[in-house]
This record gives structure tokens, C-alpha cells and sequence, in this order.
């Protein structure tokens, strides 16, 4: 009978966010060293399709029609025509996929108390990165399919559909990877397992991933528009928008180099977190005879959940987060209009 790895207990939201950060500390040089493995050549990727075929400027135009306008904000987003551009895009998201599958290898192992290197942890992900690209694919087919749900089925599709589009992107797509690289599914297997195990603790998830997403937005986010607001005050505002452009992909490599460990450790421990609360996944450990590691996990995965519809009460729980999201909107909306007459009397 195995040893049961200490790590493997219920943990609470602080308990969860104090392991991943004290693993991604204690592993930094090796998790941020996977990652930009993939970031750097993507990132340059992006700065050489963006020189080869800069960003047009948007500009303000009375005679528009809503289709102009909508094709040349598509443009000015770095899209268009141009096929460097959507190379390059193709090319970052197949390196971050592979990223992402090195990473939760990488932090799996460690969490169970094996130390992986640097190429090992690439080496021992197989095709599970490709498999990854192809369910975020189908991953975001989903999301249109679901908009539409949402904007052309009456009644219940209005009530439900921006709060599944909701769910599936914040709790859903995230662990995606983890059951994909350590469980060995394929792409659709992985969604379907990945719902499974998100409906499972349904508003504890989204609390996570919003204290998580509130987390980034502090570490990524913020530092780089501060950044490009030094860069541009202290240059002048003669820069171009690709160079702008340019000057935020770096900064934004920077950033992400030091954020998305951490954020990839979090789904990881998070994974495991939902597993042993809701299958005895450290029971299920203790009953094999090999060593528990990264490689047996798929061993203790359970069959797919044949009832992958949601069920009439997630459907409420899905209408809930839309009148949420309206609220907080409507909300913000008048809280700027509140504010633009404040300043105005003044």
C-alpha cells in the first residue's frame, strides 16, 4: 500500500492559495523557466507578425456604417486580412497549450512530492498539449453556440445563456488542462470531466476563480497599463500604435512570466482540492500498490458522468449569475453617469 502524500486533504480558499504560493516559491527558477520556454518565442512571434503588418489606427468616422465600424475595431484588435497576424496567433496559442500542459505536469509532480526538471516536465506531457489546443478549440465553438443559445431562445435561453457562457469560461475551460494532462483524456472527454467536476462544488469555484481572476488583474493588469503610461509619458505621445503595441507585449511577457505559474499552480491544487472532496481521490491513492505520482492518477479517475445535461436547478444557479451580472452593470453604468454629473456641477 502507497503512502499518502500530506498535501492530499480538503483545504480551505486561504489554505489553497498559501500552498500554491509557497510551491511556486519554492519551485520558481523551474516554474517560470517552463513557461517561458513557450512565452518568449510566442511573444516574439507577436512582435514580428505586428512589425510585418502594423496595427491600423483607429480613427472616428461620422459616415460609418455599424459594419464599418465593427470591422475596423477588428482590425485595430490586431486582426484583418493580414496572414502574419493570424499566424502568429495560431503559433501563441499552440505555445501556450504546451505551456500550460508542462506546467500542470510540473506542479502535480511537485505537490506529490517528486521533483520533475525543466525538459522532463515538456518530455513527459506526450501529445497532451496538442489534445489541449484542440479542446480549447472546441472550448470556445462551445461559447458561441452558447451565446447564441442566449440570444435566440426565448425565455429560458435569455434567462440562462450569459450565465453558462459565465461559468464555462471562468470555472470550466481552466480545468480543462488538468484533467486532460493527468487523467489522459482527449479533448471532448476532457470538457465533459471538466464540467463534471466544476458542478460538483458550483459556487465555491466561482468565488475561487473570481478571488484568483481579481488576483491577476492586480499582478498583470494593473502594472502593465501603469507601465505603458510611464513609457508614454516619459517618451511623449508621438508613439505609434504598433509601437505601443510592441512596448505592451514585452511588458506583458514580463508580467505573465511571473503570474501564470502561480495561476496554473492554483488550478492544479484546485483540481486535486474537488477530487478529494468529492471521489475520495486520497483513498483512492492509498488503495494502489504503485507510488502515487503524476502518472497514476489517471488509474484513479472515475468513468464520465453520463448526465452531462444540466440539471433544472443549475439552470437556476446559471439565471442567478445573469441577474448578477445585469445588476453590477446596471449599477456601474449609473455609478459613471452619477459621477460625470458630480463632476460636471462642479
Amino acid at each position: 500500500m502507497t503512502a499518502l502524500p500530506n498535501n492530499l486533504q480538503p483545504l480551505s480558499m486561504s489554505q489553497l492559495l498559501d500552498r500554491a504560493i509557497r510551491l511556486y516559491r519554492n519551485n520558481f527558477l523551474l516554474f517560470v523557466g517552463i513557461v517561458a520556454i513557450a512565452q518568449i518565442p510566442a511573444t516574439a512571434v507577436n512582435m514580428v507578425g505586428l512589425w510585418l503588418a502594423p496595427t491600423p489606427e483607429f480613427g472616428f468616422d461620422p459616415a460609418a456604417t455599424v459594419t464599418d465600424i465593427w470591422l475596423q475595431t477588428f482590425e485595430s484588435m490586431g486582426f484583418g486580412n493580414n496572414p502574419w497576424v493570424w499566424l502568429g496567433r495560431l503559433v501563441t496559442l499552440l505555445l501556450v497549450q504546451l505551456a500550460t500542459a508542462a506546467m500542470t505536469k510540473a506542479v502535480a509532480e511537485n505537490y506529490l512530492g517528486h521533483k520533475i526538471g525543466l525538459f522532463d516536465a515538456y518530455r513527459k506531457i506526450g501529445l497532451s498539449g496538442f489534445t489541449l489546443l484542440l479542446a480549447t478549440f472546441i472550448g470556445i465553438f462551445f461559447i458561441i453556440a452558447l451565446f447564441i443559445w442566449w440570444v435566440v431562445v426565448p425565455c429560458l435561453g435569455w434567462l440562462t445563456g450569459l450565465g453558462m457562457i459565465f461559468f464555462f469560461g471562468l470555472v470550466v475551460l481552466p480545468l480543462v488542462a488538468p484533467v486532460i494532462v493527468l487523467e489522459k483524456r482527449g479533448a471532448m472527454a476532457g470538457l465533459q470531466r471538466a464540467w463534471d467536476l466544476a458542478r460538483r462544488r458550483f459556487w465555491w469555484l466561482i468565488g475561487f476563480m473570481l478571488l484568483l481572476g481579481l488576483f491577476g488583474q492586480l499582478i498583470v493588469t494593473g502594472p502593465a497599463l501603469l507601465s505603458v503610461f510611464i513609457v508614454e509619458s516619459t517618451v511623449g505621445s508621438g508613439l505609434d500604435t504598433t509601437t505601443t503595441t510592441l512596448v505592451q507585449q514585452v511588458i506583458g511577457l514580463l508580467l505573465n512570466l511571473i503570474y501564470l505559474p502561480l495561476q496554473l499552480s492554483c488550478v492544479t491544487l484546485l483540481y486535486f482540492d474537488v477530487r478529494v472532496r468529492t471521489e475520495g481521490f486520497d483513498l483512492a491513492l492509498l488503495a494502489l500498490s504503485e507510488e502515487a505520482n503524476a502518472e497514476t492518477l489517471a488509474m484513479t479517475a472515475p468513468a464520465l458522468d453520463s448526465k452531462a445535461i444540466p440539471k433544472w436547478e443549475e439552470m437556476g444557479y446559471f439565471a442567478l449569475i445573469e441577474v448578477a451580472i445585469i445588476v453590477l452593470y446596471v449599477a456601474l453604468v449609473l455609478g459613471f453617469i452619477v459621477l460625470a454629473l458630480g463632476i460636471g456641477g462642479l
